[in-house]
């Protein structure tokens, strides 16, 4: 392969003697025939602004269009610019790499040659190396202020790269492919040689290397505007570049894989309990009762289980709103889908820390807010669970008998219930000496201080904020009968599963049938409160196949049912939290690490 360097620094002649230049900016250019020319004008304009020692280094890669003439000529008549070139097209990170390596600049940049970003960010972008003592710096799009137009569909892609390098490469920053970036000289020459991308994920690569090495990085927003034809082959570069990430994440870490040892052994439980159900009943027999199912009728379940997440961002807006806190219900739906999403992959419910979290970061909610509000849903989730439970329960014993430990299950949930109101009355009281039981016990066990009077305020905002809910009678019946539709409609999509097993329909009457699957349902997600595995994976399956049988329904359809309505379940709320995540500019990383903070 031929590159060919087709003029001399000049800046590095004065009076005969070599002198250093501050920076070295390059310009990577594939076919920009039309565009060159006037880029390279606006560049060297902004940069003669910022410095008087600089060179420009037009990083020509196989152009067919008359780039190379162009960028030839430039370089022949401006003693600024150098013209690298390439005879075949090598990749925009290879390009990168050798014009990086024949600068001279202490300082060395790069920049799109659409001038997508604006020019007036260049200097921050130089200044950041050069008096603000990082090692990399770079324009993103993705920050909360930065200023962008561009398609949805690139947007959406973009978002998407970006969440699942944060998420799999424990990328801190926002923005990995913005095409503005500086860097220290020698910070870059340390990683160059270990970058193994030679095209698009170039950038992505070497600020996920250096933020592993630990050199300085600074991100800042940008005004940022699409600058028309684009040379990125958007289905092509995207499994490219997805396939780059799982290199550099086998290459980084995937080699050592560690991780959270809990949420392994948890999953690994997950896995045991659904093995041991299957082996019970008969692993042939499930399979086969599985593949027997009618796909349209899944498919109406599919359909009626997503009813219930605006049933769901409606009662958790209106818990809001009765705190003083109106937020849109695209959001309050999407905190929601992520906390969910958690569930499902944390066990005991721990999950639900993180929708405070989200609220406080994306909206300033108060964490305090953020726990007594999940607290409400929470505590009626389980008194809508348990009616329906009771009337279940009430109705089957009036056909068949049914097992032994439903009835403690049932009373457990009430005494639970009855217990955290009762504990919720008993907190929000005020004595005759004008101080709530909170304070008592502060001042009895706790030591004075701005400490203990942070904690007492906390814990009384939060008792306070679940006894506005409570002994407001409207707010009561409204969230009261959200949380009843809730089940409602979680227990038809249970219902219309076992529907598209032909063997079923005519098992038992439709009104036993209906009554039993309440009762499963209502035990199943009673039985997921128990800190054993994520999201109740095993134990839900267990509870739903046993208490199904007790219809007559034969083990292995019931083990079969219960496994497609939990996989239609966690897999919608797991598809949505993932793209709320995107669309909220989070990671997965960032979400579940919140449990140890």
């Amino acid at each position: 392969m031929r590159y060919i360097l087709l003029n001399i620094y000049s800046k590095r002649k004065s009076g005969g003697s070599a002198i250093t230049i501050e920076v070295s900016l390059v310009l990577p250019a594939y076919n920009e025939a039309d565009r060159i020319k006037d880029t390279v004008t606006t560049t060297a304009e902004t940069l003669s602004g910022i410095t008087d020692s600089y060179e420009i280094i037009i990083a020509e890669d196989g152009s067919t269009d008359g780039t190379e003439s162009i960028a030839s000529q430039l370089a022949e008549e401006l003693d600024y610019v150098i013209h690298l070139h390439s005879d075949l097209r090598q990749g925009r990170g290879t390009a990168l790499n050798r014009a990086f390596k024949a600068s001279s600049g202490r300082i060395l940049c790069y920049i799109d040659v659409d001038l997508a970003t604006d020019m007036v960010h260049l200097r921050e972008l130089i200044e950041a190396i050069r008096t603000e003592d990082y090692d990399f710096s770079t324009g993103s799009r993705m920050m909360p202020s930065s200023d962008v137009k561009r398609s949805a569909k690139r947007g959406f892609a973009s978002k998407g790269f970006n969440f699942f390098t944060r998420s799999l490469l424990s990328s801190g920053l926002y923005d990995h492919q913005c095409g503005f970036k500086a860097f220290k000289r020698e910070s870059l020459m340390s990683l160059i040689d270990s970058v193994e991308d030679k095209h698009w994920f170039w950038d992505t690569e070497v600020l996920i290397r250096a933020q592993h090495t630990g050199y300085k990085i600074k991100e800042f927003p940008v005004k940022w505007r699409h600058g028309g034809a684009t040379k990125v082959d958007l289905v092509k570069d995207v499994f490219g570049m997805g396939s780059q990430i799982i290199r550099l994440w086998w290459q980084l870490k995937g080699s050592h894989v560690g991780g959270n040892r809990k949420i392994i052994l948890a999953f690994i439980l997950s896995v045991i309990l659904l093995t041991l159900i299957f082996i019970i009943v008969g692993i042939e027999d499930v399979w086969h009762a599985i593949v027997s199912v009618s796909p349209i009728i899944v498919g109406i379940a599919v359909l009626i289980y997503l009813l219930s997440w605006p049933i769901r961002g409606l009662r958790y807006k209106h818990i809001l709103s009765q705190l003083d806190y109106n937020k849109s219900l695209n959001f309050i739906t999407g905190s929601i889908f992520i906390s969910q999403s958690a569930n499902v992959i944390l066990p005991a419910r721990i999950g639900d820390i993180t929708r405070p979290y989200i609220l406080k970061k994306k909206k300033k909610i108060p964490l305090t807010t953020g726990m007594s509000s999940i607290a409400i849903e929470r505590i009626f989730d389980i008194i809508a669970i348990t009616v329906i439970g009771i009337l279940s329960v009430l109705i089957v014993m009036g056909e068949m008998s049914i097992d032994d430990w439903v009835i403690p299950v049932m009373l457990s949930s009430v005494t639970v219930i009855i217990i955290f109101f009762c504990a919720i009355f008993f907190f929000a009281s005020k004595g005759k000496d004008g101080l709530s039981p909170i304070e008592r016990i502060s001042k009895r066990f706790l030591r004075p201080g701005d400490r203990t009077d942070k904690i007492v305020n906390i814990a009384e905002k939060f008792v306070e904020e679940i006894y506005i809910i409570s002994t407001n009678p409207k707010s009561f019946l409204v969230v009261s009968f959200s949380s009843l539709l809730i089940w409602s409609v979680d227990i038809a999509t249970c219902y219309i599963v076992l529907m598209a097993f032909p063997s079923v329909q005519n098992t038992v009457s439709h009104i036993t049938l209906i009554a039993v699957v309440f009762l499963a349902v209502a035990v199943g997600n009673l039985v997921k409160m128990i800190p054993t595995t994520p999201g109740g994976i095993g134990t839900y399956e267990s509870a739903l196949t046993v208490v199904l049988c007790i219809a007559g329904i034969p083990p292995h359809i019931s083990a079969a049912a219960a496994v497609i309505d939990h996989f239609i379940k966690n897999s919608i709320t797991l598809v949505f939290g993932v793209l709320y995540l995107i669309s909220f500019n989070m990671n997965w990383r960032e979400v579940l690490k919140i449990k140890d903070e």
